[in-house]
């Protein structure tokens, strides 16, 4: 692991876990009924699927959406970046609204901070911005949410982890991207590997019922609201800031306009979708809508299954159990995972539990497969630190998932989260390979041998402790497991 990075993640975990411990702790998840959403049923839809094959062009087809919108741009995101891609797609949206086109965009607001730059945007016409369950501290800093926080966990602990882009409710593009340099392979210093898919057809109206439904509740709030801006000002903030860019970035700049130049024609798979939201009342109750009717719409595909790749960067137990995953292998399931190393996460906090759980898969028959934390995707513009971001699973090489949940106990419990089902062994296999093509190159394939021994291969390469997660991580790591703070990761 890149230890500059590590002591920057670990100074900032500190200072921000020092303050939770002081002033508020984790809230338990609620036990739930077996029969809790049993009986949901959803509906079944055509479309047309595209499978993004590269991070640069997850950026372009958005870009090239933009620029083709005639009537409206809808568009959910739990945080967009104020650097290059950031600023990027917002010009490119103030140049959509300036031609008339109805532009909505939902945040959430943990990331969000007194940001004037965003705040120009919604001044202008055409441009709607709002923010889902916003703090109270805005000027701050993390110190002043850490304080908000412990005042207020039961409330500001639920956060919106969508990621949804909508134009002219043509073409829809799902996945688990949010907006930033890291996101698409233009960031010096880190990028995520991850994946996008545009869908076209009738399965995009349940999700724009979805957003409308989010769009009307009480838990938005108008940017304006929030951050305050002269309006004798203009859009002053955001040009300073998008003009200072493109001088520091000419050359990511200039490789999305050569992307773009260069786009070639989406092959779209024709294939059936369930969708499945969440409730906004999980805000209220704490319960896990989304697990559940994902849970209900797969539970024969579930008991039936031959195979399962789960892919998450987060795998964490719900109440200390696997149970999905136990359900599966003690049917006698074969059990594929594929998440981060402990040095390729992006989070300082998980590594400290999975240490722990890795033992636990790897005893319960689960195959796993480790994200390196010197990975190198060859279709990112720069190569620094890599995490692995993917969320996904395929049942038996024909049903293939595509959203924003983890299946982890904050995307459960916390999180406003969706997703889609597809029905499609084509588009499986398509998953699989996209996963899987550089399979040497991205990951480690930790086994277990009959006398408990752990192992980590790639090629001709076997370690037999956990790759660049070094004895200088015991400490933190201990100090995070005493804050007992699973449940909130």
């Amino acid at each position: 692991m890149n230890m500059t990075r590590y002591y920057r993640q670990l100074t900032l975990c500190f200072s921000i876990l020092s303050a939770l411990f002081l002033t508020g702790c984790a809230t338990p998840n609620p036990i739930v009924n077996k029969d809790f959403e049993s009986d949901y049923q959803t509906q079944t839809y055509q479309a047309e699927a595209y499978l993004i094959t590269s991070a640069p062009e997850a950026f372009a087809r958005r870009i090239a959406l933009v620029r083709q919108a005639k009537q409206s741009i809808d568009m959910t995101y739990f945080s967009w970046n104020g650097d290059t891609l950031g600023l990027t797609l917002l010009n490119e949206l103030k140049q959509a609204a300036d031609r008339g086109v109805q532009v909505r965009l939902t945040l959430d607001d943990l990331l969000v901070f007194n940001d004037k730059w965003l705040a120009d945007i919604d001044n202008l016409s055409n441009i709607q911005i709002r923010i889902f369950n916003p703090f109270n501290s805005r000027k701050s800093g993390w110190a002043g949410r850490a304080a908000d926080f412990s005042l207020h966990q039961q409330t500001l602990d639920h956060r919106l982890h969508e990621k949804y882009f909508n134009v002219d409710h043509q073409r829809m593009i799902l996945g688990g991207r949010n907006i930033g340099d890291e996101y698409f392979g233009y960031s010096k210093t880190a990028n995520f590997y991850d994946l996008d898919v545009m869908f076209s057809g009738e399965v995009i109206k349940p999700f724009a019922d979805n957003y409308e439904r989010l769009w009307a509740s009480e838990h938005l709030v108008p940017v304006s609201s929030l951050i305050h801006i002269k309006q004798s000002d203009g859009i002053s903030h955001f040009t300073k800031a998008f003009k200072k860019a493109k001088k520091q970035h000419p050359e990511t700049v200039a490789n999305v306009e050569q992307t773009l130049s260069s786009l070639p024609t989406e092959k779209f798979t024709t294939v059936m979708v369930s969708p499945v939201f969440d409730s906004l009342n999980k805000l209220d109750d704490r319960l896990p809508y989304f697990r559940s009717r994902s849970e209900a719409v797969l539970k024969q595909e579930i008991a039936a299954a031959k195979n399962v790749t789960i892919s998450t960067p987060y795998i964490i137990p719900t109440h200390g159990k696997f149970n999905v995953i136990n359900q599966l292998t003690q049917q006698g399931t074969n059990v594929r995972l594929v998440t981060n190393s402990s040095a390729s996460n992006d989070s300082t906090f998980l590594p400290a539990y999975y240490e722990e759980h890795r033992k636990t898969l790897l005893d319960m028959g689960v195959d796993i497969y480790e994200y390196k934390d010197s990975a190198r995707n060859e279709d990112h513009y720069y190569h620094g630190d890599t995490y692995y971001h993917n969320k996904t699973m395929i049942l038996d090489d024909k049903i293939s998932y595509v959203g924003s949940s983890n299946f982890d106990p904050r995307s459960d419990f916390l999180n406003v989260e969706f997703g889609l089902f597809v029905h499609s062994e084509a588009f499986a296999q398509q998953i699989n390979e996209y996963l899987f093509k550089e399979k040497n190159s991205l990951y480690w394939h930790v086994t277990q041998s009959e006398n408990g021994e752990i192992q980590w291969q790639s090629g001709q390469e076997v370690q037999l402790s956990s790759p660049n997660y070094g004895s200088w991580h015991h400490l933190p790591d201990w100090i995070f497991k005493k804050m007992n703070g699973e449940s909130e990761l």
